[in-house]
């Protein structure tokens, strides 16, 4: 157990400060409410939708329900209206009423029903705001399962004539609700009306942990709060990332981080910060950092570019610890994440070197874009300082400077950015894997299941894939309706999965496990966001088929026109291997290459018929068996079933065939082209994410690659919800 667990919330000798700490929530709480008009004063006593609070300069985080509630759009975003007290060094109020608009919500629409699905956040950018205080956000990735935390808001209690007041509590956190974050407060807890999108504070560390998301109703346990670690929902920029302010997560955190770094540095106020009441508390005082050391080095990793992806910051979260993240919370995402992620470090691994080497890898790391002259420099030296003051013995600190120097040079023998970065513009021209590199990658699994009972609904549940393909679950859903569009929850498991993934002009591929009924469902014509790019133009996107069809007659064939036999010759593969060839054998020949398409059932623009069961199984093993004419009038709706049953597992086949199309002259040619010039299967999903992307773009040279699908299924690498690894915790 970590020394600061078990501590039952915060101890007797934490009270004087735990007033202030009240009172540094209060001044960071807001009234939101309908905007005002024009220049019009004394709106802040109008009654509020909700509460939220300042967490950067500038920036306000609520609920998604409270900020969505009402108002108008502004240039399509919407506007809300904040109100706020100051108390002057003297002690006069003084009550400032601005506008926001709100720029980024979870959900972004009003949803069916009484609770709004998570995380049900929003964060608020104040216009032309005044000076104002910012709470501190919890940098730790974590399940809170702390006794006593604390709650601020503006509401009324209910059946009070009384008017609109700031209204605050302590109440108990019991457990987590679901996969959203969400945090089940106490049911012995009265929350009022309006609280809702308040801060919700852990009272032995100092630090906001959560957000007011509901009050107790009637038949209801307690109340809700959602975990802030699900702002790293916040949906990340596409394509290259130039700046921070391109990046609304990263710009808010580091906004946030630079703000508490500077009010600890100001010697001459004579406000209360922070870091002086997180100092002397019982649970931060046995941290390796004191509260002013993490506030500065928070400040210094402010200063520099995030992470290049999630999996670079997660390798070296893995390089610190011996373990990869693993957890169904989003993932750490920005320098201040994978801090938090060190605070309770393994049996035998001193969290102080632990923090410190951190530092060094993140002063070293690779750069989205250059870092600010001088802040590497500047974080190298509050490395070395808080090393040589804590007496960290000279073996250490000589691995920090080996470490420091090392990468360095690493990171110099690169060119600015190791791999092309590519958005959405830019997926036509990705290079295609080195055929030569067979190392194991990276993929997102998404299984989905009919309901046997009920065909207009289907189960999923999806997962992230290791180099070596082992399974980390994400989340899941049973009895959806569909599946024509993802569900909202749907959408933002792929959205994280994809996010833990992706590299700068490497996203890692979606493979999807369909029951055969549905293999020929478009998946990666699916949209993430709702109003962007296809999947199937984003990233490689692959399909599997969960329900292996058995073996089954094929149509046989007049003798003396048995095309297998004439297939097999050309190939210089002789005929009679009629029980076929091992899975894993095609698979291996496959990707060692080259590879030999063989279109199957198509002839003269018209439909052929399929070879035999024996030939199919006896063609080459390097062979790609290519499907044409399925979709039409004339051609075997069955030819997919009979090429899987003969032990194939890499195919290539049109979903349709517009009328216009019924030439396939261009096809055959491309698609014969497309297969012998990559070479190897391993390649084959990236070329076809490159073809989806470049008809997406309108390229003539593509076009003959609309509907086209290609089945890739590991054999080695089974799917299927039994599987002990895809249970969701």
């Amino acid at each position: 157990m970590s020394p600061y667990e078990g501590t039952g919330g915060a101890q007797g000798e934490d009270v004087p400060h735990i007033e202030t700490l009240f009172r540094l929530l209060s001044s960071a709480t807001v009234r939101i409410h309908a905007a005002p008009e024009g220049y019009a004063e004394g709106v802040s006593g109008a009654t509020p939708w909700g509460s939220g609070f300042f967490v950067a300069p500038g920036w306000v985080l609520t609920c998604a329900h409270v900020a969505l509630r009402g108002g108008r759009d502004e240039g399509g975003k919407r506007e809300v209206g904040l109100s706020f007290e100051e108390t002057g060094d003297g002690g006069a109020t003084v009550t400032h009423t601005v506008r926001g608009l709100v720029e980024w919500a979870q959900p972004e629409h009003s949803p069916p029903g009484d609770i709004w699905p998570g995380p049900d956040l929003a964060l608020v950018r104040v216009l032309n705001p005044p000076p104002h205080p910012c709470v501190w956000l919890s940098e730790r990735t974590a399940r809170f399962t702390l006794q006593d935390v604390y709650f601020f808001g503006w509401g009324q209690l209910a059946g009070s004539a009384s008017p609109v007041g700031p209204v605050d509590g302590r109440c108990t956190v019991t457990g987590q609700y679901g996969t959203d974050g969400w945090l089940k407060l106490g049911n012995q807890d009265e929350i009022p009306h309006g609280v809702s999108g308040g801060p919700v504070v852990d009272l032995s560390r100092g630090e906001v942990i959560g957000v007011v998301k509901a009050s107790r109703s009637a038949g209801r346990d307690g109340g809700l709060a959602t975990s802030v670690v699900q702002l790293r929902r916040i949906a990340p920029p596409a394509g290259t990332v130039a700046a921070e302010t391109e990046d609304t997560y990263q710009h808010v955190m580091h906004a946030h981080d630079r703000y508490h770094a500077q009010r600890h540095r100001d010697d001459e106020t004579t406000r209360d910060t922070w870091t002086d009441i997180q100092g002397p508390l019982r649970a931060t005082a046995r941290r390796a950092l004191t509260a002013g050391r993490r506030a500065e080095l928070l400040g210094l990793l402010a200063e520099l570019p995030p992470p290049l992806s999630t999996a670079r910051l997660d390798e070296i979260i893995a390089q610190l610890t011996g373990r990869r993240y693993d957890g169904i919370l989003p993932a750490p995402r920005g320098w201040r994440d994978g801090l938090g992620m060190l605070y309770d470090p393994r049996p035998g691994l001193r969290e102080l070197d632990a923090v410190l080497r951190y530092a060094v890898y993140a002063a070293t790391a690779d750069r989205p874009y250059p870092a600010p002259r001088g802040s590497e420099r500047r974080l190298w030296d509050w490395i070395s300082s808080t090393a040589a003051g804590a007496e960290l013995d000279r073996w250490s600190r000589r691995r920090l400077r080996e470490e420091w120097t090392e990468r360095l040079s690493a990171r110099r023998a690169w060119q600015h950015d190791p791999w092309p970065a590519l958005g959405h513009a830019g997926a036509a021209t990705a290079a295609l894997p080195d055929p030569a590199d067979d190392a194991p990658r990276p993929y997102v699994l998404l299984e989905i299941t009919q309901q046997g009972w009920e065909r207009s609904r289907y189960d999923w549940r999806v997962c992230v894939t290791g180099p070596t393909g082992e399974r980390t679950p994400i989340d899941g859903e049973d009895r959806v309706l569909g599946p024509g569009e993802p569900s909202p929850r749907l959408r933002a498991v792929l959205t994280e999965a994809f996010r833990r993934g992706d590299e700068p002009g490497r996203p890692v591929p979606l493979q999807v496990s369909l029951p055969y009924a549905l293999l020929g469902f478009p998946v990666d014509e699916w949209r993430l966001p709702h109003d962007g790019p296809q999947l199937g133009e984003q990233r490689p996107v692959v399909v599997r088929c969960a329900d292996l069809p058995a073996a089954g007659p094929a149509p046989e064939q007049e003798p003396g026109h048995e095309r297998g036999h004439e297939h097999g010759h050309e190939h210089g593969y002789e005929p009679g291997h009629e029980r076929g060839l091992p899975r894993h054998t095609r698979w291996s020949a496959l990707h060692t290459g080259p590879m030999r398409p063989d279109l199957l059932d198509c002839a003269g623009n018209h439909p052929a018929p399929l070879p035999t069961s024996a030939a199919l199984g006896g063609r080459p093993p390097e062979t790609v068996p290519v499907l044409c004419r399925t979709s039409t009038p004339g051609g075997d709706p069955e030819a997919l079933r009979h090429v899987l049953a003969a032990g194939y597992d890499v195919v290539l086949w049109r979903r349709e065939i517009s009328a216009r199309e019924l030439t396939c002259t261009d096809f055959h040619g491309q698609v014969t082209r497309t297969v012998t010039g990559v070479r190897r299967a391993g390649a084959l999903p990236t070329a076809v994410w490159r073809l989806r992307a470049q008809a997406a773009a309108e390229a003539p040279e593509a076009e003959w690659s609309r509907g086209l699908a290609l089945l890739y299924a590991d054999p080695g690498h089974a799917t299927g919800y039994d599987d002990d690894p895809l249970e969701i915790p």
